[in-house]
């Protein structure tokens, strides 16, 4: 079928039956392990939120529009002349 809602709908059904099929076959012979072992693995997801919405708002970024650079360009302050780059004394 090619309606994409039936068609999500099937894959959800699917990836929740292999869900339960496992916790059938290995969270019942051992349920502190596989609890233990759920846990890491959310816990790790969990710790991996932050990165990966950092990186969607990096990828978010439009392009630099050279008709608001060339407008900046007059607007931004200068380094005056008589200023060298910072360079630490040393005793």
């Amino acid at each position: 079928m090619n309606d994409p809602y039936y068609n999500f709908c099937l894959e959800e059904i699917k990836f929740y039956t292999e869900k339960i099929n496992e916790i059938i076959n290995q969270g019942l012979k051992d349920p502190k392990k596989y609890y233990e072992e759920s846990k890491s693995e959310w816990k790790k997801i969990y710790q991996m939120i932050p990165v990966m919405y950092m990186m969607n708002q990096c990828n978010e970024f439009p392009e630099k529009n050279p008709d608001t650079v060339e407008s900046l360009q007059g607007t931004l302050p200068g380094i005056p002349s008589n200023v060298d780059s910072f360079v630490p004394v040393l005793p």
